[in-house]
């Protein structure tokens, strides 16, 4: 089964419209996002929208903090001016919607997360190899998918740090697979990431794709968005 596997839009229209045409040509079997589909960008309905095809459809911090005030409170400045400006504008339906997301899906080899297997809900993040180690303890499957910290890489249960474009996965090792963000990526390449994953081939492989920043950034400076948030996105960080 093919699965494309996507995470971190952060209302980047542009970025998830180029990341959907991409997945559409290669015919995937399961269209999963591990959520963080709004706050930073300034198109959430309309990603909101793109994505409510998807075959399972996680829930995020920036889509909790909706709900969450208090979560609110605890974002950076930047994180939460955009989120304040989000919550003004969805509508009651789309706010609801996204209140059902849930935290955490399973299915076949698989666990899906957004930031972190152990208690999902509290939003923790896997930053090096000692959070990824730990992180094995929480599922149960060969791959665990997440996203959160905006960085693609592969962790083993060996301790192996894999960075490569493409890779075949050992049928008898464990992998936490953090498959980078669409809408914001933060490794120092500004393209738009997503992941596919074969599961009958066992094989992981990130897709990089570029799209129209500038665009992006015109719709970001006409909704009056922080500067920094509009510079992050040419220097992918």
């Amino acid at each position: 089964m093919l699965y494309a596997v996507v995470s971190d839009i952060h209302a980047n229209y542009e970025a998830l419209k180029v990341v959907l045409d991409d997945i559409e040509a290669r015919r995937p079997d399961r269209k999963i996002c591990l959520g963080d589909i709004i706050g930073y960008n300034a198109a959430p309905s309309e990603c909101l929208e793109l994505v409510r095809h998807f075959d399972v459809i996680l829930m995020g911090n920036h889509d909790y903090a909706i709900s969450d005030p208090h979560l609110v409170e605890k974002f950076n400045f930047h994180a939460r001016l955009a989120i304040e400006w989000t919550m003004a504008r969805l509508s009651p339906e789309e706010k609801q919607a996204i209140a059902r997301l849930p935290y955490l899906h399973k299915e076949g080899d698989t666990t899906f997360v957004h930031a972190t297997p152990r208690h999902p809900e509290q939003w923790g993040y896997i930053m090096n190899i000692d959070d990824a180690m730990d992180a094995f303890n929480y599922y149960d499957t060969p791959i665990c998918f997440v996203g959160h910290t905006h960085y693609p890489v592969v962790v083993s249960d060996s301790g192996e740090i894999i960075m490569e474009k493409r890779m075949e996965l050992k049928r008898k090792a464990r992998y936490v697979v953090n498959v980078g963000s669409v809408g914001q990526p933060r490794d120092a390449d500004n393209r738009a990431c997503y992941v596919l994953y074969d599961s009958d081939k066992h094989t992981v492989e990130y897709v990089r794709l570029p799209y129209d920043i500038e665009a992006t950034q015109r719709r970001m400076m006409r909704a009056r968005f922080p500067q920094f948030l509009i510079n992050r996105l040419s220097e992918g960080r």
